[in-house]
C-alpha cells in the first residue's frame, strides 16, 4: 500500500474543476479555450489515411482495427483502485456491437502529431470528412480495455514508461504518435493515453445539472496512476477547444449505450446506534487479529458509516478482543473496553466494506491498531478526512484517515 502522504499528493493533484461534475481524475486536465482557431497539431491531414467504402463488419479497412462484438466492464468494480466512485459505473457489464476504431488519435498517421485544438462538433465533421465518425465513450473504453477488461491498456498493473503517463498534459500533447510499441492493448489500438484527450460523441450525464457537456478519453496527467485507466473520463463543454484535446475516428454502427451512473451523496460520517450489528461480519477478522488467547472474541463498541465521496459507502468498527468479552459486553462503557480492566485482548479499528451479498465476506480496506481501548473516529476537515483517537502505555495518541479515489490510508501516529 502507498504511503498516506503519497496518496494525499495524488488527491490534490488530481482535484481540479469539472465544470458542474465533479473531477478529481481532471490533473492537468485539457486547457479548453473557445476562441482558439482550428489548427492541426503538426503532420497535415492531407496525407492521411484514405477512407474507403463501407466494408461488411470485420473486413480489415486500411489503418482501423475491428472490434469484435464482445462484453465491456463498463468503469470499475468496487474492488480495483483507484477508482472515481461518483463518475464511473462499477463494472456494469454492456454487450457491444462490432465496429471499427483508428490504430492512432487523428490523423491516425504514425509520426505525426495529434490533430489539437478542435471542438466536438469540428472532430465529427472532420472523421466524417474520411467516412468515419465519432466514437462512443463506451466503444473507446472497450477498445481500450481489450478482450479481458484490463485496467490500463497494457494490463491490469500500472506502468507509467508503457504510455509515458505521470507527465503534464500540455507536453505530452505534443508527442508524436506511435513512438511507444508498448502503450498498445490487446485488440491493437495505440496511444490511447500519453498524449492529447480525446473527444467522444456521448454525453457527460452522470447526474450533471450541464446539457452542453461532452466525454473526453484518454490523455494525460501528473496523476498517471488514476487518469492513465481506461475507465477514466472528463467533461467539457462541447463548444471548447484547446491545445491538448484530440480526437481518434470509429466507423460502423454506433453502439448506443450511455453512462446512466445515478450520483448519490450520502452523510459524510453517520454513528451507528447498533454498533454490534454493523461489526457482526468484521468480528471473525478482528478476533483472529487481535485475540491473545483461544477463549477472546471481539466485540464492536462503536461503529460508523463513512461516505466519503458519493456512491461510496464504507463502514467503521472500533472495539476490543477480550477473554471475558461475552460476559461484560452487556455493561461495558460505549467509551471502551480497556484490556486494562480485565480480561487479555487487544483494541482496533476496521474499515472496510459492506458484504457483496449477506453471505459474503466484507471487503478489509485497513485495520489500526487503537491500543487499550476502542478509538474514537470523528471528521476532519471534509469528507475524506477522519480522525483516530486511541490510547496505549504512553498515553493518548491520534491518526489521520484519509481517502483518496478507493484507497484508505492511515498517517503516522501523532502524540
Amino acid at each position: 500500500m502507498k504511503s498516506a502522504t503519497g496518496w494525499v499528493l495524488l488527491a490534490a493533484a488530481a482535484a481540479c474543476s469539472k465544470h458542474d461534475a465533479p473531477a478529481p481524475a481532471d490533473t492537468g486536465a485539457p486547457s479548453s479555450s473557445s476562441s482558439s482557431s482550428f489548427a492541426g497539431s503538426g503532420a497535415s491531414a492531407t496525407g492521411s489515411i484514405a477512407a474507403s467504402a463501407s466494408p461488411p463488419a470485420g473486413v480489415p479497412r486500411p489503418g482501423m482495427i475491428w472490434i469484435p462484438p464482445g462484453v465491456l466492464r463498463a468503469g470499475t468494480p468496487p474492488d480495483r483502485v483507484p477508482r472515481v466512485a461518483d463518475e464511473e459505473l462499477p463494472g456494469t457489464e454492456m454487450v457491444l456491437g462490432g465496429y471499427y476504431i483508428d490504430i492512432l488519435p487523428y490523423p491516425n498517421e504514425a509520426g505525426a502529431i495529434p490533430t489539437s485544438n478542435v471542438t466536438r462538433d469540428e472532430a465529427a465533421r472532420l472523421c466524417e470528412s474520411k467516412g468515419k465518425r465519432l466514437c462512443g465513450e463506451f466503444e473507446w473504453e472497450r477498445a481500450c480495455k481489450g478482450q479481458g477488461n484490463s485496467t490500463y491498456e497494457y494490463g491490469d498493473a500500472y506502468r507509467a514508461a508503457s504510455c509515458g503517463t505521470g507527465a503534464a498534459i500540455e507536453h505530452a500533447a505534443r508527442r508524436p504518435s506511435g513512438e511507444r510499441v508498448a502503450c498498445k492493448s490487446d485488440f491493437g489500438t495505440m496511444d490511447m493515453h500519453g498524449g492529447v484527450w480525446e473527444w467522444t460523441d456521448s454525453p457527460w450525464a452522470r447526474s450533471s445539472s450541464q446539457p452542453n457537456l461532452g466525454v473526453l478519453r484518454g490523455g494525460n496527467a501528473l496523476a498517471g496512476e488514476l487518469v492513465g485507466r481506461c475507465a477514466n473520463a472528463i467533461g467539457r463543454p462541447v463548444g471548447s477547444k484547446g491545445p491538448t484535446m484530440g480526437f481518434r475516428c470509429c466507423a460502423g454502427t454506433r453502439n448506443a449505450q450511455t453512462n446512466d451512473l445515478v450520483v448519490k451523496p450520502g452523510v459524510p460520517l453517520e454513528r451507528s446506534v447498533k454498533p454490534g450489528d454493523l461489526g457482526l461480519p468484521f468480528v471473525g477478522l478482528a478476533t483472529k487479529k487481535w485475540a491473545v488467547s483461544e477463549s477472546a472474541t471481539f466485540v464492536p463498541r462503536q461503529g460508523w458509516t463513512w461516505h466519503p465521496s458519493a456512491n461510496e459507502e464504507l463502514l467503521i468498527v472500533t472495539g476490543c478482543a477480550r477473554a471475558d468479552a461475552a460476559a461484560g459486553a452487556s455493561d461495558a462503557s460505549v467509551s471502551g473496553m480497556s484490556s486494562a480492566s480485565g480480561g487479555a485482548g487487544g483494541c482496533g479499528v476496521i474499515i472496510g466494506r459492506p458484504p457483496p451479498v449477506p453471505s459474503a465476506d466484507p471487503v478489509i480496506l485497513t485495520t489500526i491498531e487503537s491500543g487499550r481501548d476502542a478509538a474514537e473516529v470523528v471528521l476532519f476537515g471534509d469528507a475524506r478526512h477522519l480522525r483516530m483517537r486511541g490510547l496505549d502505555l504512553k498515553g493518548s495518541f491520534l491518526r489521520e484517515i484519509l481517502y483518496a479515489y478507493g484507497r484508505v490510508d492511515v498517517g503516522p501516529v501523532k502524540r
